[in-house]
């Protein structure tokens, strides 16, 4: 069996692509690729940075005025220069952007809570954005009465995400910038009928309850309360029935506990 060689046109083009990109990454630490003009590097260097940075001005609104604009331009440029983003997608890029600080070593210029701020803030971006794969069914009033949700498969919204954090990131600003975690956070966000991205603050064991959910779809309300009833020894059945039967109908109300679909 024959083989095909590779062209040395080819070769050099593939090699000519990878020198270009790097420098488009790194101008100030990689060599220019030769045969082009270095002000038409200039050029595409600085356009993709501006997009890639501009893009995170606008999903890091809260995040970014916490910073000089050297020191945040700074960030971005490491972003961009050291991170391999798996997506051409500019909506992707708050999310590879909160990957990358996972992994990031913060210096003295960096807020100790960067990371768990820029998920809050990308969480409310993907919420807003996320295509829903299947319009869920809404639960109608008579579903949500009597004991009828002990006859009704629940789940959470495809347009919903559980959140807990170490630091306040709700009330993280440029006059609130605190130095320790304090007491964890949980929220619920959700995006209603009319497309608005809403954050409810939930308690320990709001969350369990909605954490449940999350993982095993499908359970009835009545199941749901005899799942998370162990991991609860302070409160009987029916105390944890009455506290979350409100949460349950409030929240299925609003879009966010849809019925269950196969």
């Amino acid at each position: 069996m024959s083989t095909v060689k590779q062209q040395p046109a080819m070769v050099d083009f593939k090699q000519l692509q990878q020198q270009f990109a790097a420098y488009i990454r790194a101008p100030h630490t990689t060599a220019p690729p030769a045969g082009i003009e270095q002000r038409r590097l200039q050029v595409y260097s600085e356009l993709f940075f501006n997009n890639v940075k501009g893009f995170l001005d606008t999903a890091f609104p809260v995040l970014k005025t916490l910073y000089s604009e050297p020191d945040w331009t700074g960030l971005a440029r490491q972003f961009f220069s050291n991170y391999a983003c798996h997506s051409p997608y500019f909506l992707l890029i708050a999310e590879q952007f909160v990957s990358f600080l996972q992994d990031y070593q913060p210096t003295a210029a960096d807020p100790p809570f960067l990371a768990e701020l820029a998920h809050y803030e990308w969480a409310e971006l993907y919420i807003a954005t996320v295509s829903s794969e299947q319009q869920l069914p809404a639960l109608d009033q008579a579903e949500l009465n009597g004991d009828a949700l002990d006859n009704t498969r629940l789940q959470l919204s495809e347009l919903a995400m559980l959140c807990a954090y170490q630091w306040p990131v709700q009330q993280i600003c440029v006059d609130f910038q605190p130095t320790e975690p304090a007491q964890p956070v949980f929220f619920l966000l959700y995006r209603n009928k009319q497309d608005e991205v809403k954050f409810v603050q939930l308690s320990q064991a709001t969350l369990l309850l909605l954490n449940h959910l999350a993982e095993q779809p499908g359970l009835t309300f009545g199941q749901l309360i005899s799942a998370i009833s162990p991991q609860l020894p302070g409160l009987t059945a029916q105390q944890l029935q009455q506290g979350a039967l409100p949460l349950i109908r409030d929240l299925a109300g609003k879009g966010a506990i849809c019925r269950y679909l196969v």
